[in-house]
């Protein structure tokens, strides 16, 4: 994913040196976008975004507003008081930072055709690419995983979604501006079949399969650092600066996202800005001990807490099997349990009131594995 320099005499000569210039989330076609139709949004991290008329469309819908009550970093907010933001807002800045990197491809490489419907495609996949997270985001695949299932966010996001467009009629909006739902969905994935093979490069955008370097994590990572109060040195503005279009090697399915080499250092840093969240915030010992507490809580309180929809029951950890009873939780449950005077949920009860009293677990022992085999034997 690095180029030589002779890329940079391919680049826009004001491409390193006025980024301003790279207008973001801006389209000459009057059809898909015209600035008076979009809105704009006063981001913490992003400043002033510009938001397309049809993502404004998702966003005004009980399916998206559901994610403002789902924590974006689950229990690291019982450790860290600042980490109170929300899967709303990151799924804001993911749209905006994947209509930023269409812009900057088209700018920086010549000839590059990236279509209106291509670009609004990609911008509505990263609106939309964690529509399906549970109450507090992974761990509820942790707590669904304690019941043998083995359920992913992106397939619920998809899930989700296909709802979204039903439940709202947004259906004939999506044709208007001829849009295909399965290549949006493949763009959440990363991966599909819908795009051409000299146009599957707009796979890595949200979800880069190839090497992790992706927009998805852009936000998150400046969104989690500004929050925790933690210093992010990592820019990705640079990393818009200098991406490109190349043609694909051996080995590779067609051309691929590409950064001048001499990125490499700002690259390395993305990496060591993302080790350095989970070893100070994501993998901290009393955010871990923290959900372990919470999704005990859960498993305590999953027989006897019910989501209802068209007469039949779905225990917590079935709900993900029906978007219709996934719509309806979110880190809210966790006040219902609490509040219920259902004498069954006492045990559940117990252990959030030990989560509010902050009496987490006590370690007993660790060992440390040399190797995986040592682990498996």
């Amino acid at each position: 994913f690095l180029c030589s320099d002779d890329m940079k005499r391919s680049l826009s000569p004001s491409c390193g040196c006025h980024l301003s210039k790279i207008s973001c989330n801006n389209n000459n076609n009057n059809n898909i976008m015209t600035m008076d139709q979009h809105k704009v949004f006063n981001d913490s991290v992003h400043g002033h975004m510009k938001v397309h008329p049809l993502c404004v469309s998702i966003i005004d819908t009980p399916q998206f507003q559901r994610l403002r009550y789902i924590k974006q970093l689950s229990t690291s907010y019982w450790v860290y008081p600042g980490a109170c933001h929300n899967r709303f807002e990151h799924s804001l800045g993911v749209s905006y930072l994947a209509g930023c990197m269409v812009d900057a491809l088209v700018h920086n490489t010549p000839d590059l055709v990236i279509t209106p419907e291509e670009k609004l495609s990609v911008e509505i996949a990263g609106l939309c690419h964690d529509l399906g997270h549970g109450p507090w985001s992974h761990t509820w695949e942790r707590f669904v995983k304690q019941f043998g299932h083995e359920w992913k966010h992106e397939q619920g996001s998809e899930e989700m979604l296909d709802y979204l467009i039903e439940d709202n009629n947004l259906a004939p909006k999506f044709e208007e501006y001829n849009l295909n739902l399965e290549l949006i969905k493949e763009l959440i994935r990363g991966e599909g079949t819908s795009l051409p093979t000299d146009k599957r490069y707009l796979y890595q955008i949200i979800a880069n399969k190839s090497n992790d370097i992706d927009v998805d994590k852009w936000d998150y990572f400046l969104r989690d650092g500004h929050q925790l109060n933690l210093k992010i040195t990592f820019d990705y503005s640079r990393m818009l600066a200098f991406c490109v279009v190349m043609p694909g090697g051996p080995g590779l399915d067609g051309p691929q996202i590409a950064f001048r080499n001499k990125e490499a250092p700002n690259i390395f840093d993305m990496f060591r800005v993302r080790a350095d969240l989970h070893w100070r915030a994501y993998q901290h010992a009393a955010v871990k001990n923290t959900e372990l507490l919470l999704v005990d809580a859960l498993v305590a309180a999953n027989e006897f807490f019910h989501v209802e929809v068209d007469g039949k029951k779905y225990r917590l950890s079935e709900c993900h099997e029906n978007v219709k009873a996934m719509v309806q939780i979110t880190d809210h449950i966790l006040n219902v349990i609490q509040y219920s005077q259902d004498s069954n949920l006492e045990p559940a009860q117990a252990l959030i009131k030990r989560l509010m009293k902050r009496k987490l677990y006590t370690l007993l022992g660790e060992y440390k594995f040399d190797k995986v085999r040592g682990l498996i034997e």
